[in-house]
């Protein structure tokens, strides 16, 4: 099915709830992770509870996500699914650990992702999270709550809402207070809910409380960072490298070898001398870092977990580094040539200031840029469905008077503008410091 273009800004459908706020996608918080036992029945008040509430921030524009088992994550997941609200899992099937539940096949979201142990998938939910619903639970529950609490406190002012649900915690965090050491600023991150209505209510006013502190968060927080703070990686961000996450296995094995830009990277190639450094920006499965490597020294950066792992594998001699370029830290006048095929426009406007001029800070003198961008006006969430799995990607599209006045306000003057068609209008910038 080909790619639909949505137009940015989307706004959630009004919902039959009459006293539902309407929001918008422009928001802190975004995506709610479920924590919770996986032993809970359908019928049981608590999983009733949590279907309820799932169901009434989806209604909301929440994006519902949960650790794909049964229990309250089904709970969470079949509640959000029932308004048609969208949903994210990611689990984890043991191959030692046989008393963990792993993936339940009821448990269908419309995303999901496999992580490569249990911390890893913990670390995914907390980072795909921008807060936290703490539901009753085991053990695992009880880690996942000491994690999210303890980045609460670590990254406070930041700190993205953990949410106790049920009035049994009154009596667990009391037990803390008396037997454990736990300061005024630690019961500070904590809130708690007994109600849909209550949980909605506190993730409306912390992201008011802390919204001043979104315009410091990139300069606070390095990019390993990111995912545990509220404003770090973006909305459009995160759904571009899950879109990558979800296709990186199948667009290898289709384009395997293949160089969909052999010309350009020719033209690279004879432009800048080597012996050289390069930085290749969005090496995806590597292909195009590893055709460069046969001459340069070659650095790669790539968001998507899944195509860092492909790229690595496949091409020994090149550096990949698993990043988002817009907040990773590039050494200054260190590459004669930067390569940025089908990367830069998945940076959204308000950060591409920032990215131009780190591109421009790491070019040596007489350095050259060579970019390939979609072409086009606006900003748009473009669709795909596919048999297995839907996606969506960010695109900033390109004029060519925007391109060219970008790199000219970093002190990057034009060799040469080119318009190119493929699926798509594209633009084909070179530039030089």
């Amino acid at each position: 099915m080909p790619p639909v273009a949505v137009e940015l800004p989307r706004q959630t459908e009004h919902t039959d709830e009459k006293d539902l706020p309407h929001l918008t996608t422009h928001r802190l918080i975004n995506n709610v992770t479920y924590f919770g036992d996986s032993a809970i029945p359908e019928g049981d008040p608590i999983y009733n509870s949590v279907w309820e509430s799932a169901k009434y921030l989806a209604q909301a524009g929440y994006t519902i996500v949960n650790g794909g088992g049964p229990g309250i994550m089904k709970a969470a997941t079949d509640g959000a699914e029932a308004v048609g609200g969208r949903t994210i899992a990611i689990y984890w099937q043991p191959k030692l650990a046989s008393f963990f539940e792993g993936k339940n096949l009821a448990n269908v979201t419309d995303e999901s992702e496999t992580a490569s142990n249990y911390l890893i998938r913990t670390l995914g939910l907390i980072e795909e999270g921008d807060a936290y619903v703490v539901c009753k639970g085991g053990t695992g529950t009880i880690s996942e709550f000491g994690m999210v609490w303890c980045l609460a406190k670590l990254y406070y002012g930041a700190n993205k809402p953990v949410i106790l649900f049920g009035d049994f915690w009154d009596k667990i965090i009391e037990a803390f207070q008396k037997h454990m050491y736990i300061d005024e600023m630690e019961l500070s991150v904590l809130y708690q809910a007994n109600t849909k209505e209550e949980i909605l209510k506190i993730l409306q006013d912390h992201e008011q409380k802390i919204k001043h502190t979104i315009k410091t968060i990139d300069s606070k927080f390095s990019s390993d960072e990111q995912g545990f703070v509220l404003g770090g990686d973006s909305e459009e961000v995160k759904k571009t490298y899950r879109a990558y996450n979800a296709i990186a296995s199948s667009y290898h094995s289709s384009h395997a070898g293949k160089l969909v830009a052999q010309k350009q990277l020719e033209e690279f190639m004879s432009l800048v001398n080597s012996p050289a450094q390069v930085l290749d920006i969005g090496s995806g499965p590597g292909y195009d870092a590893g055709f460069l490597s046969q001459k340069y020294s070659v650095t790669g950066i790539e968001i998507s977990k899944r195509f860092y792992e492909i790229a690595k594998f496949e091409n020994q001699n090149v550096n990949f580094i698993n990043a988002n370029i817009i907040e990773y830290p590039l050494e200054k006048n260190k590459y004669k040539g930067i390569w940025a095929r089908d990367a830069i426009h998945h940076v959204p406007e308000r950060k591409l200031d920032q990215l131009f001029q780190k591109i421009s800070d790491s070019l040596v003198e007489g350095g050259i840029l060579y970019v390939l961008v979609r072409e086009g006006v606006g900003e748009i969430m473009e669709e795909e469905k596919t048999p297995y799995t839907n996606t969506e990607k960010f695109f900033h599209l390109f004029t060519e008077d925007e391109l060219v006045k970008r790199a000219a306000q970093v002190g990057l003057k034009v060799e040469k503008i080119e318009h190119t068609q493929r699926s798509h209008k594209w633009l084909v910038g070179v530039f030089r410091k």
